[in-house]
C-alpha cells in the first residue's frame, strides 16, 4: 500500500488526518495528524495477537508498557485485505543500547518493574505458545540442514561442537519442570514481553519504556531473563561472573537458566536468517566471526559450570 492510499484509508476507515507519514520498516509508520499529535502505526497479521494486547493494555495500568490507542472514530484497530492497523503513542526518545553498562542495568530494572507491575492481569482466553525449547528443538533440526556450507568452508568441526552442545543442554532444559512453571503463571497472571531486544526499550524524559508487544505471553518472566542474558553476555565478553553480578534471576533459577544460555539456539537463529535472507552472501567471515565468539562462548559455558558444580 502507497502512502497516499494509506493516508487515504486512514482518514476514510479511522477518521485519522495524517499530515506527514514515513516508513519505519515495512510493517511501521511514524504519522504526524493534522492536530500536531505524533503516532507509531503498525501492520499486523494476526488478529489474536492484537486483541490479547488490547485486552492487556486496558487492564494494565504501569507507565511502562507503551499501550495502543483507539482512532479517532473509537475503532480499536482498522482491518484491509487480511491487515489489522493499529496506533500507538510515539516516544520521542533514545532506544537503549546493550553495549552500555547503565542501558543494561535499566533494561533489566525495567522488565522487573513491568513483570511486578503486570502481574495479576488475566485474560479469559490467553494465547497459547510452544514452550521455548522445543522451538529450539526446532531450530536446531533447521541448522542440521545447513552442515553441507560449513562443511564446504571448512568449518565441520564448528558445526559440530554447536550440535554436541546444543543437544546436551536441550536434554537438561527439557528435563526442568516448565510446564509447573507455566500453570503458576497462568494461575498468578504474570506475563513475559517476549522480546527484550535493546531497541525496545526507550528512554525518555528520566523514564524507560517499553515497546513492541507482539510476542506478549501470559508466561513466567524466567523467559524474559533467558533473552536478556543471551543478549548481554556478546558485550560482556562472554564473562560468567560479570553476567552473575548482574543478579538477573533468583538463585532457584539459576540453573535452568544457565543452562538455557549454554545452547547456542540465537547464533542458530541468527545463522538460519543470514542464509535465507540473502542467499549467495559472503560465508566465509561469517562463519570465521562465529568461530570467534564460539571460543568465547564455549569459555564461558566452562566457567558458568564450574561456579554451578
Amino acid at each position: 500500500m502507497s502512502i497516499n492510499r494509506l493516508s487515504s484509508f486512514l482518514q476514510k476507515k479511522g477518521m485519522l488526518q495524517p499530515r506527514h507519514m514515513t516508513s519505519v520498516n515495512k510493517h511501521v509508520f511514524y504519522v504526524e495528524t493534522n492536530h500536531r499529535e505524533r503516532l507509531i502505526l503498525k501492520r499486523h497479521h494476526n488478529h489474536s495477537r492484537v486483541e490479547q494486547q488490547w485486552n492487556f493494555f486496558e487492564q494494565q495500568s504501569s507507565y511502562i508498557p507503551v499501550p495502543f490507542q483507539r482512532f479517532p472514530n473509537q475503532k480499536p484497530f482498522l482491518y484491509d485485505n487480511g491487515m489489522y492497523w493499529t496506533i500507538s503513542p510515539y516516544i520521542p526518545g533514545q532506544k537503549l543500547n546493550y553495549m552500555a553498562e547503565r542501558d543494561r542495568v535499566e533494561a533489566l530494572k525495567s522488565i522487573q518493574t513491568f513483570h511486578n507491575e503486570t502481574e495479576g492481569i488475566k485474560l479469559r482466553y490467553p494465547l497459547k505458545k510452544e514452550i521455548f525449547y522445543i522451538r529450539w528443538y526446532k531450530r536446531l533440526q533447521n541448522f542440521r540442514n545447513t552442515e553441507s556450507i560449513f562443511k564446504e568452508y571448512g568449518f565441520l568441526g564448528l558445526y559440530k561442537d554447536m550440535v554436541q552442545t546444543a543437544e546436551k543442554h536441550l536434554q537438561y532444559v527439557s528435563a526442568y519442570n516448565w510446564f509447573e512453571l507455566e500453570r503458576a503463571a497462568r494461575k498468578s497472571g504474570t506475563w513475559s514481553h517476549g522480546d527484550v531486544a535493546s531497541h525496545n526499550f526507550i528512554r525518555y524524559s528520566g523514564r524507560i519504556y517499553l515497546i513492541d508487544f507482539d510476542l506478549l505471553s501470559c508466561a513466567p518472566p524466567l523467559y524474559d531473563y533467558i533473552q536478556l542474558g543471551q543478549r548481554f553476555l556478546p558485550y560482556l565478553n562472554w564473562n560468567a561472573e560479570r553476567l552473575l553480578s548482574y543478579k538477573i534471576v533468583q538463585n532457584k533459577y539459576l540453573k535452568p537458566w544457565l543452562h538455557a544460555l549454554f545452547i547456542p539456539s540465537d547464533v542458530m537463529r541468527e545463522w538460519l536468517y543470514y542464509i535465507h535472507s540473502s542467499p549467495g552472501r559472503l560465508m566465509y567471515g561469517y562463519l570465521a566471526r562465529m568461530k570467534e565468539d564460539w571460543v568465547k562462548r564455549q569459555s564461558f559455558v566452562k566457567n558458568a559450570q564450574n561456579m554451578l558444580n
